[in-house]
């Protein structure tokens, strides 16, 4: 799916409606509904299960104290998945409640095709966690409305401090980062039963489209190739 960001107008799809994982994608929601029930300033403990979430994980203690801000900027940048569930604990108490509140939140900015089962996009083995190429593009084009969001999702190594005083050191997981003319900044996935996915947004001097994408076997070729269509499509259009 390819779309212009500012307007929303459909400059290409390709089974755009077809529902399948989203692996990590799925922390762009959970960033968006932690801000909104936590803010950036909010002191998180990390709980045993947060501390003992599968890879990827930032490496965050059980029973250290981070900011929310940290939390968030390790869930974009490094899809820790050990972030990603203390954000939802602290916000709802539970990650199961909390994806009820992303559902919530999806169904509002128009997600019609999309249900959240947890907070990290790892495999729901009764397959209940799916999400569209469309849904994914609207879900970006109402991310990048903050600021903030946009610059994090920029961010190519960061360094955050807990409670326990120690330094842990993340490193961005989307590649375009490092490419120009190809500079893209976004949200990675990956599972075994999603392969890749993807969505982000192409800011050049020229255009600004939003694209996603669903079960990729070759990411970065084809992260290349929609943008390239998008630029082409845009001075089209």
């Amino acid at each position: 799916m390819i779309v212009n960001a500012d307007s929303g107008d459909i400059l290409y799809s390709k089974n755009a409606r077809l529902k399948l994982p989203p692996a990590s994608t799925t922390k762009l929601m959970t960033v968006l509904v932690a801000l909104d029930k936590l803010g950036w300033e909010a002191s998180v403990v990390i709980s045993k299960k947060a501390a003992d979430a599968p890879s990827s994980r930032g490496g965050f203690g059980q029973g250290v104290r981070y900011k929310s801000r940290d939390l968030i900027v390790a869930s974009l940048v490094a899809s820790s998945n050990d972030a990603a569930i203390a954000l939802a604990e602290a916000a709802a108490g539970s990650e199961s409640k909390f994806a009820e509140t992303m559902n919530q939140y999806a169904k509002k900015i128009g997600m019609k095709d999309t249900c959240f089962v947890n907070a990290t996009g790892l495999t729901d083995k009764r397959k209940k966690q799916y999400t569209t190429a469309y849904d994914l593009s609207l879900l970006m084009r109402h991310a990048s409305k903050n600021p903030e969001i946009d610059h994090i999702m920029a961010v190519t190594y960061a360094n955050i401090r807990g409670s326990d005083g120690k330094t842990i050191s993340i490193k961005s997981h989307n590649k375009m980062l490092w490419r120009t003319p190809h500079f893209v900044i976004g949200k990675t996935g990956w599972t075994f039963a999603s392969r890749h996915t993807f969505v982000g947004t192409d800011y050049s001097p020229d255009k600004k489209i939003t694209f996603a994408m669903l079960s990729s076997q070759n990411p970065w070729i084809d992260i290349k190739r929609l943008a390239l269509f998008g630029l082409l499509l845009y001075q089209t259009h």
